[in-house]
């Protein structure tokens, strides 16, 4: 019996323990299988010069001496920082705007929720039909709505093609439209939890109301900030969906980032080795802004637990 009790006592803290890994296990196997799997796969390919063959060959450094060599590559890039500092700085800016707009000034409003939704429409619609979209706007025809208005009002002569003289600005507008919620509504979330006894605290003080916007509720707002310049920006390093679905790069390479170059290297013209080479490039980039934006907000000093809990 004594040997029965005292199974039974070490059994039970052995369970206890064994509960969470079962728990997390299907979700592991899961991220093992489709991230870091690939993952290896991607810098093991990154040495090798796979190609339509599919016949690796180990090249060594060949692939990354390439992509240095390579002279689309300034242009490239300036495109990826054009393109990512201007999408994060005005979708950031909006997304700030139409918080602080409906949380605070038109909080409890229908004007406020109405808004909102409008915003929302964009991020739930299809990205083939949003497409469809913008290339209806700007179609460089007489069909197209901007140059149907243009021709009506005589501002017009002939039918402007958007597409050549404007291509980067279409692809940041389309960009900026359908992310700006994603911030919207981190941030009024944030806003939203802010006590209303702060508010009048500050009423009662004689505070103005950019005093009540700089001095509680942007401090209040450095956590979601931070998450939504990270990911903003690590998304519009490594975006190229919308991009080749508008212009796919083009005129010439006027639109193309460094992520759908990799992808039209490995996918368009079969040279997965490159490709991957310069996909490793993007994940590095975006290692490195990550750094730079959790040194910017301070992240060590957010993390440290405040005074009252000392």
């Amino acid at each position: 019996m004594d040997n029965v009790a005292t199974q039974q006592v070490y059994k039970k803290p052995f369970t206890k323990k064994i509960y969470p890994y079962l728990f997390i296990l299907p979700f592991a196997l899961l991220v093992v299988v489709f991230f870091i799997l690939p993952a290896i796969a991607t810098i093991a390919m990154s040495f090798t010069d796979l190609n339509a063959s599919m016949k690796p060959k180990f090249v060594g450094l060949t692939n990354f001496t390439r992509i240095f060599d390579d002279y689309n590559l300034s242009q490239i890039l300036l495109n990826t920082v054009i393109f990512a500092v201007i999408s994060l700085a005005i979708s950031l800016l909006f997304a700030l705007i139409i918080s602080i707009a409906t949380q605070y000034f038109l909080k409890g409003k229908v004007s406020a929720v109405i808004y909102r939704v409008l915003w929302l429409i964009p991020s739930i619609i299809p990205a083939v039909v949003y497409v469809t979209f913008w290339k209806y706007v700007f179609d460089p025809t007489e069909e197209g709505f901007i140059n149907g208005i243009l021709l009506s009002f005589g501002i017009e002569s002939d039918p402007v093609s958007w597409f050549t003289k404007a291509a980067m600005a279409i692809v940041i507008l389309a960009t900026i439209v359908s992310t700006t919620s994603g911030g919207m509504i981190l941030l009024s979330a944030a806003i939203n939890s802010i006590p209303q006894d702060l508010y009048k605290a500050a009423r009662v003080d004689g505070a103005s109301e950019k005093s009540v916007i700089t001095k509680i509720i942007l401090p209040t707002l450095k956590w979601p900030l931070m998450y939504i310049t990270i990911s903003d920006l690590i998304g519009f390093v490594s975006s190229y969906f919308f991009i080749m679905l508008l212009t796919n790069g083009g005129p010439m390479r006027d639109t193309t980032t460094l992520s759908l170059y990799a992808y039209q290297q490995a996918f368009n013209l079969k040279y997965y080795g490159y490709g991957a080479a310069v996909s490793l490039i993007v994940v590095f980039i975006s290692f490195i802004l990550t750094i730079f934006f959790l040194r910017l907000f301070d992240f060590d000093q957010m993390i440290k637990p405040s005074r009252i809990e000392d």
